[in-house]
């Protein structure tokens, strides 16, 4: 997906994610991945977890529940695709 970028490696269930729109950086994007996260977490589709990752704002998105099925995660991407906004 154009403008998503997984930023650690993935041995677990668990992805860290940035959403980086061209030309936002720093405190802009920091302020960017917050509100997205806070958008999915409030619809109730997905809980999404924002943590820091050298200094900047980051999502992990955490797979690891049994009953987990690819539509849950389909519908979780969704989310996070229409919370982050344009262009992604």
């Amino acid at each position: 997906m154009p403008n998503w970028r997984v930023l650690a490696s993935v041995p677990l269930q668990t992805v860290c994610v940035r959403h980086e729109p061209p030309g936002l950086v720093g405190e802009g994007l920091d302020r960017h991945t917050l509100r997205w996260v806070a958008a999915v977490n409030g619809s109730g589709t997905a809980y999404i977890t924002p943590a820091l990752l050298e200094g900047r704002w980051m999502a992990r998105v955490s797979i690891g529940s049994i009953p987990t099925e690819r539509e849950h995660i389909a519908q979780a991407l969704a989310a996070m695709r229409e919370a982050a906004g344009p262009a992604n």
